[in-house]
This record gives C-alpha cells, structure tokens and sequence, in this order.
C-alpha cells in the first residue's frame, strides 16, 4: 500500500510533460555518471598515484638530514665493537640556505667550540650539508639554533673515536658517498651497507625550520632485507696491548699475533697511524701513514730467514744439531764481502749449527746456504708461502718478492742465506711460517674475518679459511722449535724472559734496507709462546730499529706478559 507522500510524488511526474520527463531523466543520468567520474579519479589519486603525491607532500614537510655513516657495524672476535662506540650530538648545516649573519655564527661558535673564522671561511664554505658536533649543551641555545633556518639537529654514532684501534685493518670510508677506502670498510664495503638505505629527516615548515613538537622521522627506503655486520678475529685486548707496547718506544713498524693452531689474526698493527676522520691531513705526507706494514711493504727479513734455510737443509739432511762451521767474521764470494755480527771480534771461530741458529752467525748460514743451493732454499720459501698472497681478507696485501734463480748464482746466494738481496716478505708472512714451525709443520690459512652476522645477531656467514697443509715433517718442525728455543735461552733473544707464562721460542733479525732514501737496519723478532702448548704467535718488525735482539725481542717480552695476564 503506498503512503501518501508516495503517491503525491507519482501524481506530480505524472502531471509533468514527457519532454520535461525525458529532461530530468538525462540530467540523473549525468550526474550518476559525473559521480562515478569523481570516484574513478579519487581511486586513481589514491591508489595508482598515491606513493607518487606521498613523496612530493613529503619534499615540502620533510627535510632529509645526512645520517652519517649508514653502515653495519665492525667487531672483534668477541663482539666488542670496533667502530660506533660513541654517541654524540650534532648539528646539521646546510650551507646554502643559513642566514650568514654574524649573530648566527657567534651563536653556532659557542654551541660547537669552533671559532668563527673557521665556522665562516672552512665549515660554511662547503655546498652540502655539514655536522658539527655540540660541545656545548645550553639547552636555551640549542633551542635557538634550531630556529635559524636551515640548522637542524641529529644525534648520531661516531664510526670512529679518538681512541681507535686497528685502524690500518678497519680501514676508512670516503664520507661524502660512504664508501669504502680501505681496508675492511673497502673490502666488506657491499655486506656493510647492503639494506642500510634508512633516510632521517626533520618536520619542517614553508621556511625550511624545524617544527617544535614533530621532531625527526625515520624513512625506510629499502626494507626488503636486514643489515649485516663483519666480525673479526681480532682480540680487542691482544690489538690495544700491541698498539699500547710499540708506542712506548718507536714509529714505525708493524706487530702480528695470531692463534698458532686456527691461523687466526689476533692482533694486527702498524705505525705510523692516521686518523680515520681526517684523512685528507695525510695526502701530501711522505710518512705512507695509509699503509699497512703489517701486509702492504716487503721488508728484506734478514736472521729471520735463517728459519727457512734451516727447514731446507734439515728437510734434506744436509745438516745435523751438531754439524761443525767455521767463521772468520765474514764470508767473500765473487769478490763480494758479507760480514758477520762477530767481525770486530774476529770471528766466532769453530761453531756447531745450533750455536749459530742461536747466535745468528752469518758466516755459518752462509756456507750451509751454499750446501744447500739457491734452488732448494727458495723451493722452501715457496713451500712456506714467501713470495705468495697469504690471502688475508684485506685489499691492501701484496706478495713480496723472492729472488730470481739468476741472482741466487754467485754472491747471490750469501745474499739469500741471511735474509738479504733481493729477497722481501711482509710481516704477516713470517708469522705464517712461524705458525707452522710451532704448529709442527702444518701451514694454516690466515684469516681475519670470522663471521658475517645480521643485526639480530643471526649468523649469515662462516668467513674463516681452514685450510691446512704439511709443509714440513713432524721431525724436522721438532728440531727448528728446538733451535728457536736456545735463541731465547743462549742466544741473541735473551731478553725474553717468559718462563712463568710456559716459555717461549724464537728468531732475531736485523736487516739491512732504506727508508725514505737512507741505509737502515730493520730489527725483526718473530715467536711463539707457551713452547709446549704454542698459543700465540708473534712477529715484531720496527722499521729503522736496529739490531733485533736489542730491540724487537724486548718488545716481544713486554707483549707477551700482557697477553698471559689478560688470559689468566
């Protein structure tokens, strides 16, 4: 039954004439169609173009800042963070549009502890963003400051401090396109920042100034993965001990310890160093500050290598412990005259092998050189992994350099018997050979980097090589840890006294070379402790040193004794 009102309305279009019917009926049509136009559109603006308008509205209320180093992060063996161990406070600048007034400059001058000149003629100078860290923390100021546009602030982690360690092995990023440079930063650099696109920005009105109260958002450009981070081998106690140690006394050099049975780099330093935030203060320095001389610069080995011609001769019996030399002071070939450490004494006289090991008589090695011949010392050294990337996980490494089977011919060979000639090895490359005298006779893979996690502390990646070959016998490795032990005990590395830490066994070097254009005497010290149970490798070079006994087996006294302490 209809209602009134229904049947009013019937009435009324009834009445109506069909022209006006057929006018009403398209004007419906039109506007149904107008409406369903509007909501086509509005799904389009919404859904379609939505991300697209998002971003633009985004461009006007949202001011990217720069995040620093968006990196993963870098840490020892037992997850001590190497890099960002340090919070601090910032502003960020952007040059092109702060009001260079000299009240806002007085004003970033008391909040930063810079000084005008340098905030006016070097910091504000640049065309982007800069961050200035706040040494002053009046809250009236900061609050101030934020309201100059284009002056915003940030909290962020210092990727490096002041107090760095291992700088040479972590390396350094290029920090206008964070990128690596060296080291393990250049090397990891893809794993360091595969998923890390995280953008910080600030709530900003029509002036570029921040919005009190909204603060800073973080954007996730990228969340189709989780960051990842490197863990080293490094112990962060062993590397502060051996940078500690060689600092006392000299500057330049190299220290490597390692874990004699995995082939783990504990600790890996060099010297000179360099600030990894202000890399550019070493660009015109004739220091080679960025070079790591632990991996990156052949040094010829002297003594040290008396190691290797030992190997050879006992690995082809050419030698017994008791075998009788005899030294003048010196040895002449071709007309060629090498002296040895006793030539202002005349000489050590009739002297077995294992007093000349221990006493590093030249004369002595260099007549068993001779037995020997050039082709099997250098077969050794080859065995051994002289003159071949150890295949540590950092760019920088070169292979050294053995001689040439031309040079060993002639005086060549009294050259190579004692370390000397053309002959040059880094320092990472004796502690590998001096691992595998105390691991009897097994030459392990180096490496430095042990795992690649995530940032939930999930393991993504097994890194560590193991990698492990018998270069020596059983036997003859026994005898050479004999031999390194009465270095210590009667010979030239008798200032090692490390008989309450289980003993320790070694080889002294002094080697000639030169360093920026003159003749200098390397001192080398390369060992091992406790001599039962060989834990710790170490190898000593200071550049321009001196004699090694004197010098570099002392340093190998001190850090070893750090070491045993730190294990107890």
């Amino acid at each position: 039954m209809q209602t009134r009102t229904e049947k009013k309305k019937k009435e009324q279009w009834a009445s109506l004439e069909p022209i006006n019917q057929n006018r009403l009926f398209f004007i419906g049509i039109f506007f149904t169609f107008a409406i369903f136009m509007l909501i086509g559109r509005l799904a389009v603006i919404q859904i379609i173009d939505g991300p697209e308008y998002q971003k633009k509205a985004m461009g006007q209320w949202f001011k990217e800042l720069p995040a620093g180093m968006d990196r993963g992060k870098i840490f020892d063996r037992n997850m001590i963070p190497l890099t960002n161990r340090k919070t601090t406070s910032n502003l960020i600048i952007y040059p092109e549009i702060f009001p260079m007034t000299d009240t806002n400059i007085q004003l970033l001058s008391q909040l930063t502890k810079l000084s005008i000149y340098v905030l006016k003629y070097e910091e504000l100078s640049s065309n982007r963003p800069i961050q200035l860290e706040i040494k002053n923390y009046d809250t009236g100021l900061i609050r101030e400051a934020l309201g100059i546009k284009g002056v915003y602030s940030m909290d962020s982690a210092e990727r490096y401090s002041q107090s760095q360690i291992a700088a040479h092995v972590i390396g350094y990023i290029n920090k206008i396109d964070n990128v690596g440079n060296k080291g393990i930063e250049k090397q990891y650099d893809q794993i360091l920042t595969e998923y890390r696109s995280n953008v910080i920005g600030a709530i900003v009105d029509a002036q570029k100034r921040v919005i009190p109260g909204l603060g800073y958002r973080t954007l996730t450009k990228d969340s189709h993965g989780i960051g990842k981070n490197v863990v080293l081998t490094l112990d962060y106690d062993i590397q502060k001990i051996i940078e500690e140690e060689f600092d006392k006394l000299y500057e330049k050099g190299s220290v490597v310890v390692t874990d004699v049975k995995s082939g783990d780099v504990l600790g890996l330093m060099s010297r000179p160093n360099f600030d990894q935030d202000k890399v550019a203060n070493y660009l015109e320095s004739n220091n080679k500050e960025f070079y790591n001389r632990g991996i990156q610069i052949g040094y010829p080995p002297g003594s040290v290598f008396k190691i290797i011609v030992a190997a050879a001769a006992l690995e082809n019996n050419i030698i017994h412990h008791d075998t009788k030399f005899h030294c003048n002071g010196y040895e002449e070939i071709d007309g060629v005259v090498i002296k040895c450490s006793s030539f202002d004494k005349g000489g050590h006289g009739e002297i077995d092998f294992e007093r000349a090991f221990a006493v590093s008589c030249n004369s002595a090695f260099i007549q068993l050189g001779q037995q020997v011949g050039g082709k099997k010392i250098l077969e050794m050294s080859q065995r051994l992994g002289l003159g071949s990337l150890t295949n540590i996980e950092l760019p920088e490494e070169i292979p050294g350099q053995l001689p040439t089977e031309d040079y060993i011919k002639g005086a060549g060979i009294g050259n190579i018997s004692i370390g000397q000639g053309t002959l040059e090895v880094t320092p990472l490359q004796i502690a590998r050979v001096t691992a595998a005298i105390a691991n009897d006779g097994i030459l392990t893979d180096i490496s430095i980097v042990k795992d690649i996690i995530d940032d939930n502390n999930q393991l993504v990646l097994d890194e560590q090589q193991s990698e492990r070959v018998s270069v020596l016998s059983e036997e003859v490795s026994s005898k050479i840890q004999y031999l390194m032990k009465k270095v210590v005990t009667e010979g030239t590395g008798n200032k090692i006294r490390l008989e309450n830490e289980g003993g320790a066994a070694g080889k002294t070097g002094s080697a000639e070379g030169s360093s920026e254009g003159r003749n200098v005497v390397h001192a080398w010290f390369t060992g091992y402790f406790p001599t039962d149970e060989p834990k710790y490798g170490i190898t000593i070079l200071v550049e321009d040193g001196g004699g090694g006994g004197t010098v570099a087996a002392p340093l190998f006294h001190e850090i070893g004794k750090r070491i045993a302490e730190v294990e107890k």
